[in-house]
């Protein structure tokens, strides 16, 4: 298709995933598999991470994810040898949570919209960067999607939080 973000596939990208019997047996999981692809970390050990950090339960999905990884940049925590950084700016005053909207302007009047996966990739075509749409997290690295297919072929989903990961 043409019309879609470069694709790794999950198995290539995070280490350990072929051979760990935990991924085989895991649902509901894409958290494990971003922080596991963006911070460069064995498979099992990203599951360990989020399990304790996060709470997240076994074949569950991660609840609480954007305030616990806000919270883990504002006190500069490190995965493995790197840590990451919210994206965009506070909703409001004193906010904890940030927001991706930009400005544009249309037929003169000026215009907020929300960032979506393919202008968020066109805006920020190097580094690495954890993404959260509607109740899903991936990775983009250097323009190329880690997660699932969808999430490469799917431009128009609106990011609602996003984290730069570097050293």
């Amino acid at each position: 298709m043409k019309n879609q973000l470069p694709y790794c596939n999950t198995s290539e990208a995070i280490k350990g995933y072929e051979n760990s019997v935990v991924a085989k047996s895991e649902n509901n999981d894409c958290v494990v598999r971003s922080i596991a692809s963006a911070f460069g970390i064995d498979y099992d050990l990203s599951h360990q991470i989020v399990r304790d950090t996060f709470g997240r339960r076994f074949g569950k999905g991660t609840y609480g994810f954007v305030e616990v990884m806000n919270k883990l940049a504002r006190n500069r925590v490190r995965i493995g040898r790197k840590c990451c950084k919210m994206m965009g700016k506070p909703m409001f005053e004193g906010s904890t949570l940030n927001t991706l909207d930009y400005n544009v302007i249309v037929k003169g009047k000026k215009v907020s919209r929300q960032m979506t996966v393919g202008t968020f990739v066109s805006k920020y075509p190097t580094g690495t960067y954890i993404l959260t749409v509607a109740r899903h997290a991936f990775t983009i690295k250097d323009g190329i999607v880690i997660g699932n297919y969808e999430d490469s072929v799917k431009k128009r989903k609106i990011v609602t939080a996003a984290w730069k990961v570097g050293s």
